[in-house]
């Protein structure tokens, strides 16, 4: 197990200072005033899509190209797939794939960048972001599509990119798509190849969670009504046991696992209850609670932002060192 987490403890919440707490109080008092994202308005997806875009385009003007990002573009049933690459310096110690949030409509690896690229410089890993479907016409089956072929494309090629093992993880409605990106692993019996499973403030119910159907508009920085909406808008196109999320799904047989939640996250369930499921039938996941945490806290300017993404990063390299260790 991870000595970064104590073993198996789902729903451990770590230790804080006072000081600490109330630096976060302090910004969820900000954030009760400011308006709720709603994830349910496709309107919105596409401008903050646009928005987002336009930024990121500007930026980049009359600046030189960062020496540690590459790009691969996939092709998956003729639609283009891209593969943000962040390098470490030296020989990568492994890989991990990550997929952004955005609740499934929006967002792109490049966005992440704040979060992945200290993984890749802390960790010493090759860093391969996503750029999957973003399903603003409500088609999250072509999401999954994406995502699947993205990792069947990386596991081809892992002798390029000079590894032998990854970690699978994500953000928000990325957990989910990392989630059922290891579950096709498995049913092509290349699950042995993933050293881990990350999840912050991950989303694995897609019937509505618990806490997400006792959420009210007033939770903090998503609208918690308008998230349960979005999931009855998305899941249609999808079937069977797909529709209703991996937490409904064989949870025996997958690698060690690390799940993040926030305590006043509206889909905080969905991690409790994934690390729950995980436990008991792999014996192998630690699900961390963080105090005063909304949902996707770890981009706040607070300290707990900074001991969760700390936390990611110690739980990466100590999954590389057993790695490692254990293949001598």
């Amino acid at each position: 197990m991870n000595e970064a987490v104590p073993g198996n403890a789902v729903g451990k919440h770590p230790c804080f200072t006072r000081h600490e707490l109330a630096r976060a109080r302090g910004l969820n008092t900000v954030l009760n005033v400011l308006p709720r994202y709603h994830t349910d308005r496709r309107w919105n997806a596409k401008a903050v899509q646009v928005t987002v875009r336009a930024v990121q385009f500007l930026g980049s003007l009359g600046l030189p190209r960062h020496s540690d990002i590459a790009h691969r573009a996939i092709l998956a049933d003729g639609r283009r797939v891209g593969l943000r690459l962040i390098l470490p310096k030296g020989i990568p110690r492994g890989l991990y794939v990550h997929f952004h949030g955005g609740a499934w409509v929006m967002g792109n690896a490049r966005l992440d960048d704040r979060i992945t690229r200290p993984i890749a410089q802390n960790c010493r890993v090759l860093v391969a972001g996503v750029d999957f479907h973003n399903a603003v016409d409500d088609r999250l089956d072509i999401t999954l599509e994406d995502c699947r072929a993205a990792i069947d494309w990386v596991v081809e090629h892992l002798s390029e990119l000079q590894v032998e093992r990854i970690i699978l993880g994500g953000e928000s409605s990325g957990a989910h798509l990392a989630a059922e990106t290891l579950l096709h692993l498995r049913e092509r019996g290349r699950a042995g190849i993933v050293a881990g499973f990350i999840s912050v403030c991950g989303a694995f119910d897609l019937t509505g969670s618990k806490s997400l159907r006792r959420s009210t508009g007033r939770s903090l920085v998503i609208d918690g009504p308008a998230a349960l909406r979005n999931l009855r808008r998305l899941t249609p196109s999808l079937s069977g046991r797909e529709a209703e999320g991996p937490l409904f799904a064989d949870l025996s047989g997958l690698p060690p696992a690390l799940l993040i939640a926030g305590a006043l996250d509206p889909i905080v369930d969905d991690s409790l209850s994934m690390a729950r499921q995980w436990q008991q039938q792999s014996g192998n996941a630690d699900c961390v609670v963080f105090p005063h945490a909304p949902h996707g806290f770890n981009r706040f300017p607070t300290r707990l932002a900074a001991r969760a993404n700390g936390l990611v990063r110690s739980w990466i390299s100590q999954s590389c060192e057993d790695d490692e260790s254990g293949d001598d």
